[in-house]
């Protein structure tokens, strides 16, 4: 019984992760373009204008966490987020192939990244099938 109780949690688990991860990386990001983006991808950013706009790309990722965040606790049904966070996954894992597929295979990061997004989207599609209400 105690099995049932701790699957019936998973999605809240999921989706809380999920929205504590954007907003600690948007926050980051926003916090120090220059170490998230130059560091971490070879971004240069020669204007203030190019720091700006990465910021406001991570303020917005730091937003959407904060949103995800508050679904955990105000909406019963985690199962319906947990759907939105696949496809959110999904987005992101799509969107790694098209830049390897357009700009080049030569990108080791990528591939890190997009290892571990496509774990978390098989997990994501497991806990959700797992969790389908009782026919």
């Amino acid at each position: 019984m105690k099995h049932l109780t701790t699957v019936k949690h998973l999605p809240t688990i999921i989706n809380f992760t999920a929205g504590l991860l954007l907003l600690m990386l948007g926050l980051a990001g926003y916090a120090s373009p220059e170490w998230f983006f130059t560091h971490k991808y070879d971004v240069l950013m020669p204007s203030p204008q190019s720091r700006t706009i990465l910021r406001v790309m991570m303020g917005f990722m730091a937003v959407m966490g904060t949103i995800w965040l508050a679904a955990c606790v105000l909406f019963f049904n985690q199962r319906r987020l947990l759907l939105l966070t696949g496809i959110m996954t999904a987005g992101f894992v799509a969107s790694r192939i098209g830049g390897l597929l357009i700009d080049g295979l030569e990108q080791h990061f990528t591939y890190f990244e997009l290892g571990f997004e496509t774990i978390a989207l098989i997990v994501i599609i497991v806990v959700y099938r797992l969790t389908r209400p009782s026919q």
